[in-house]
C-alpha cells in the first residue's frame, strides 16, 4: 500500500506542561509519512520556543504563529497550511498511541473513506489512564444514506428508543478525515468564541458531504484531565450559549435537509451540557441565593421546556428520569437539591 502524506494539525496554547508529551507521540508515530504542523496560537507561555526547538529537531515539523483566535480558527489555519492525503486534528495537551494513524490510514486507504473514527482513553491528572471508550457500531462501515441515517445520529447522541449507545464520540480529535472532502466542500472549523460545542455544530456541516465513514473499534486516543481543563468558575451566560447552540444545530438541520431523527438526537447533548452548567452552579462560589435563582432561570427557561417535553425518557437512568420530571413540571427547588446532592 502507498503512503501518502497525512497531516497532523496541533492547535498550541498555553499547554508548556503537556506539549512534549504531545509531539513525542505524534513524531513516534509507526507511519513515518507525516506533515506536523503546530499552530501556536498566541500562546503566552513557553510553548513558541518549544515549537521552534521541535521544528530543529524533526523536518516534518512545520511552525505557524499566530495572534490568538481561539482553538476553532488555530484549526482551520492547519486546514489552509496542509498538503497531506489526510488530515487529523489533536488537542496539544493530550495524545495519541504509536500506531493511530498506521491503522486508520490503512483502514481509510482499504475502505475508500471520506471519515475514519476511533476510540478514547481517558487520562487522570496523575496519568492514569480510566476509562476506555471502544466504538461498538453494529457495521464497520457506513456508506451513501448509511451515513445520515444509522452512523450520524448514534454519532450525535446514544439511541433514546433502547437506551443502545454505539460509544462514538462527535468530537474533532477522534477521526482521520480526508482532505478531498475537506477541500471540495469547503470546510471550516466554528470558533467555540461563537458556538459552544463547535465540534458538535461544525462536523454537522461536514457530514452532509460524507459519502463513507468508517470505524475502527480500538481506543487511540488519550484523553487528559489537567488543570487547565478543571474550573469550579461558573460563566453566566453558560447556558445562554449553551441554548445558543442547541437553536444553531436545530437550524443548521434544517438548512442542510437532515432528518427529524437527528434534530431528535441534538436534544441530548443539549440536555447533558445544561445539566453540566448547573453541577456548575451549585458547586461555585456563588451566593446559595445566586445559585437558587440560576437554576430556577434554566428550569423555567422555553427551550428547556421545550425540549425536555418531546424527549423519550424512558431510558434514562432513575435518578435522571426524577431530574427530568422535576425539570419538566418546573420544581426548580428540587432541581436545585438534585443536582447538588450529585455534585
Amino acid at each position: 500500500m502507498d503512503e501518502g502524506l497525512v497531516s497532523v494539525v496541533l492547535p498550541i496554547y498555553n499547554v508548556e506542561k503537556y506539549l512534549d508529551r504531545c509531539i513525542e507521540s505524534v513524531v513516534g508515530q509507526t507511519y513515518r509519512n507525516l506533515e506536523i504542523i503546530l499552530v501556536d496560537d498566541g500562546s503566552p507561555d513557553g510553548c513558541p520556543e518549544k515549537c521552534e526547538d521541535w521544528a530543529k529537531r524533526d523536518k516534518r515539523i512545520k511552525v505557524i504563529h499566530k495572534e490568538n483566535a481561539g482553538l476553532g480558527y488555530a484549526r482551520n489555519t492547519g486546514i489552509e497550511n496542509a498538503s497531506g492525503e489526510y488530515i487529523c486534528f489533536f488537542d496539544s495537551d493530550d495524545y495519541i498511541a504509536a500506531d493511530t494513524i498506521e491503522k486508520t490510514y490503512r483502514a481509510a486507504k482499504e475502505n475508500y473513506a471520506d471519515i475514519v473514527i476511533f476510540g478514547f482513553s481517558t487520562v487522570d491528572k496523575y496519568g492514569k489512564v480510566g476509562n476506555t471508550i471502544v466504538p461498538e457500531t453494529e457495521s464497520l462501515k457506513y456508506v451513501g444514506e448509511e451515513v445520515q441515517k444509522l452512523f450520524l445520529p448514534d454519532l450525535i447522541s446514544w439511541n433514546p428508543d433502547n437506551g443502545r449507545t454505539t460509544n462514538l464520540r462527535m468530537s474533532a480529535w477522534t477521526a482521520l478525515y480526508s482532505m478531498k472532502l475537506i477541500r471540495e466542500s469547503g470546510w471550516k472549523f466554528v470558533s467555540e468564541r461563537d458556538i459552544i460545542s463547535e465540534d458538535v455544530y461544525s462536523l454537522l456541516d461536514l457530514y452532509h458531504s460524507v459519502k463513507t465513514a468508517v470505524v475502527v473499534p480500538e481506543a487511540f486516543y488519550f484523553y487528559c484531565e489537567n488543570e487547565t481543563s478543571l474550573t469550579h468558575s461558573y460563566k453566566k451566560d453558560r447556558y445562554k450559549r449553551i441554548k445558543q447552540f442547541y437553536r444553531a444545530c436545530i437550524d443548521k438541520c434544517d438548512r442542510l435537509g437532515y432528518d427529524n431523527e437527528i434534530k431528535r438526537r441534538i436534544a441530548y447533548p443539549f440536555t447533558a451540557n445544561s445539566i453540566a452548567a448547573m453541577k456548575m452552579i451549585v458547586t461555585s462560589d456563588l451566593s446559595i441565593e445566586e445559585k437558587k435563582k440560576m437554576i430556577h432561570t434554566i428550569v423555567y427557561d422555553e427551550t428547556m421546556q421545550h425540549v425536555i417535553h418531546q424527549m423519550n425518557l424512558k431510558t434514562e437512568s432513575f435518578a435522571r428520569k426524577i431530574l427530568f420530571f422535576a425539570i419538566k413540571n418546573r420544581m426548580d427547588k428540587l432541581c436545585f437539591w438534585l443536582i447538588k446532592s450529585k455534585a
